[in-house]
C-alpha cells in the first residue's frame, strides 16, 4: 500500500510555486479530519517537509503552506555565452529609411526580456511584430506569438491581422504556400505555460484583470522558461502613467524597456526606460514615429529632445498667464536635429 509520505510528495510536486491548504491536501488524499492520518499529515507538513525545504508555512498558523520550487545550484561556467546577441530593433523600410537605432544604444543577451508598455492604438503591437520580424532568423527555432486578439471567433486568423502581416513583406513572415514562419498561439492567460525555450516569444499583450499584483510573478515565470531565447512582453499603459498596468513591478525583470505614448493627434512617442546593459546613454532618449500600413510598419522615425524654450512643459509663462509654447506647439518635444 502506498505510504502517506509518498502520496504527499507526489501531490506537492504538482503544486510547486503555489500556496496549498491542509484541507485541500486532506481532500485530495482522502484523509478524514481528526484521524490518525490527519495527525500524521500535520507532522509531515510542519516538520518533515519544512526541514527538507519542500514547503514553507505562512507563519499565521492557518494551515497554509507555500510549496517551494526546487533550486539547483550552479557550479560551472561551461557553455555560458557572455557576448550579446545581434538583436535588431525596428526601422522603416519605405521611402525615408528612418530608424530608431536602439541596437546602437543597448545590448541584448540570450534569456533577456524586452518589455513594451504603451497606450492602446499607439503602436505597441506594431513594435512587437516588427521586433519579431527583424529577428525572425536569429534563432534556429521559429518565433512564438501569443495573443488573444489575432484570431476571430471561429479560431482562424483575423482579417485585420492577416492584412497586417501581409504588409510586412520585408519580414518574410508568410511563405508562398500561405504557411507561417512563426507559431501563432491564441492565448489570453497562463502565458508562462506556453513559452517555448530558445527562440523569440512575443506575448501581446499580458492581461491579468483584477490580478495585476501578480504581474512580476508571471513575467519572472515566463523569463525563467525562455532559455537562450528572448522574451518580448507587451503591457497596456494608461494615459500619462509612467508604468504599465501593474505599476513599477512590471519592469522588475525587464532588460530593455520601451514606453509608447501619444504625440499630438497622429504620431507616437517612444521612450527608452530601464536598460540593464547600455552601450551608451540610453534611458530617457525619445523618438517620434508614425504607424502606417494599417498598423504594420513605421514611418518618419526621428529622435526628439525636450523643448528648450518651455523645458518640456508645453507652455510658457507670460505675466500671470500661461500660453502654449510656440517652439514645440505644446508637444513638449522638438526634433533633436534642430539643436545639433
Amino acid at each position: 500500500m502506498e505510504r502517506l509520505t509518498d502520496r504527499l510528495v507526489e501531490y506537492l510536486e504538482t503544486a510547486q510555486g503555489r500556496d496549498v491548504h491542509l484541507r485541500d491536501i486532506r481532500a485530495f488524499l482522502k484523509i478524514e479530519p481528526g484521524s490518525k492520518d490527519d495527525a500524521n499529515l500535520r507532522v509531515q507538513m510542519s516538520n518533515t517537509m519544512v526541514s527538507k525545504k519542500v514547503v514553507k508555512p505562512s507563519g499565521r498558523n492557518d494551515g497554509v503552506y507555500k510549496v517551494l520550487t526546487p533550486i539547483k545550484a550552479i557550479t560551472t561556467m561551461d557553455d555560458i555565452g557572455e557576448e550579446p546577441i545581434p538583436f535588431c530593433f525596428p526601422r522603416n523600410y519605405g521611402e525615408d529609411e528612418s530608424s530608431f537605432g536602439i541596437e546602437d544604444l543597448v545590448e541584448v543577451f540570450a534569456g533577456d526580456m524586452v518589455l513594451i508598455t504603451g497606450r492602446s492604438n499607439y503602436g505597441k503591437t506594431a513594435m512587437a511584430l516588427n521586433l519579431m520580424g527583424e529577428n525572425l532568423h536569429l534563432f534556429p527555432l521559429p518565433p512564438v506569438l501569443m495573443g488573444s486578439e489575432y484570431t476571430a471567433s471561429d479560431g482562424k486568423m483575423s482579417p485585420k491581422f492577416k492584412r497586417r502581416i501581409k504588409r510586412m513583406a520585408w519580414a518574410n513572415l508568410v511563405n508562398l504556400d500561405g504557411t507561417l514562419n512563426f507559431k501563432l498561439l491564441p492565448i489570453g492567460s497562463d502565458y508562462e505555460d506556453y513559452v517555448e525555450p530558445n527562440c523569440i516569444n512575443v506575448v501581446d499583450w499580458i492581461s491579468l484583470p483584477g490580478e495585476y499584483y501578480l504581474i512580476d510573478r508571471v513575467m519572472k515565470a515566463m523569463k525563467d522558461r525562455i532559455g537562450d531565447g528572448v522574451l518580448v512582453g507587451v503591457i497596456q499603459k494608461n494615459k500619462d502613467a509612467e508604468f504599465g498596468e501593474g505599476g513599477e513591478r512590471t519592469q522588475r525583470y525587464a532588460d530593455v524597456e520601451l514606453r509608447i505614448d501619444a504625440f499630438g493627434e497622429h504620431e507616437s512617442l517612444l521612450t527608452i526606460g530601464k536598460v540593464k546593459a547600455p552601450k551608451k546613454r540610453a534611458t530617457g532618449r525619445t523618438w517620434v514615429f508614425e504607424v502606417v500600413d494599417f498598423g504594420a510598419n513605421f514611418s518618419r522615425i526621428r529622435e526628439v529632445t525636450k523643448c528648450r524654450v518651455c523645458w518640456g512643459k508645453g507652455y510658457v509663462k507670460s505675466g500671470t498667464n500661461h500660453t502654449r509654447c510656440s517652439a514645440c506647439k505644446g508637444l513638449k518635444f522638438v526634433d533633436k536635429l534642430g539643436f545639433e
